[in-house]
């Protein structure tokens, strides 16, 4: 899940990052910096969550805002402080008073990571995509990558798939081999981002 913060203090955005880690895919931009990273660039992040910490109108915040959402109609806008000044307020899901809602804010970014993992995994799990065809993934393999993307450890892994951590691993191997990723966390991101593009993500009946 690609989260995008817009902020305005550094603070509260390394903050986040630090916080909501190991989410691998976080794209943080300061509000000064906002004209000078156009908006097809942060349009290609493709992100799920946007979360804007803005307290004045800004003109390019609401005219990426407005991009985004056309260009993800689920997108989930998440507002630290007030909405008034946006021109399109329908498009905020919910907002977040900046020092009290912040523990709000992030029940709700990892509810939704949460519900798109368990998505992830449960249309991984059915394995029969276009995604594996082309890599040669086996069914095995599959089941591996789906508790990979759920953050399941190699233990955890082989318990769920009554085989030893030791098969386990090797899948994992094979599977960077076949993927050319060097390891766990860009497995994830690749996976994430490859369904995205190719729209891979339909379970079978």
């Amino acid at each position: 899940m690609n989260l995008l913060i817009i902020y305005e203090h550094q603070l509260l955005a390394d903050g986040l990052k630090v916080i909501l880690e190991p989410n691998p895919s976080i794209l943080s931009v300061n509000l000064l910096s906002l004209e000078q990273a156009s908006t097809q660039s942060i349009q290609s992040f493709a992100p799920d969550i946007l979360l804007i910490d803005c307290q004045q109108s800004h003109h390019q915040v609401t005219n990426l805002l407005e991009a985004l959402s056309i260009q993800n109609v689920n997108l989930a806008t998440f507002v630290l402080g007030v909405s008034q000044w946006m021109s399109t307020p329908s498009v905020v899901t919910k907002v977040f008073q900046l020092n009290s809602g912040l523990n709000d804010l992030l029940s709700e970014i990892n509810a939704l990571k949460s519900n798109s993992s368990q998505k992830l995994f449960n249309e991984t799990y059915h394995y029969q995509t276009p995604f594996f065809s082309k890599y040669g993934i086996s069914l095995r393999e599959a089941q591996v990558i789906a508790y990979v993307m759920q953050r399941e450890s190699s233990s955890s892994i082989s318990e769920k798939l009554f085989i030893s951590v030791h098969t386990v691993n090797t899948h994992k191997r094979n599977i960077y081999h076949k993927l050319s990723v060097p390891n766990e966390r860009e497995l994830i991101k690749f996976v994430q981002n490859r369904f995205k593009t190719e729209h891979s993500f339909k379970a079978n009946s």
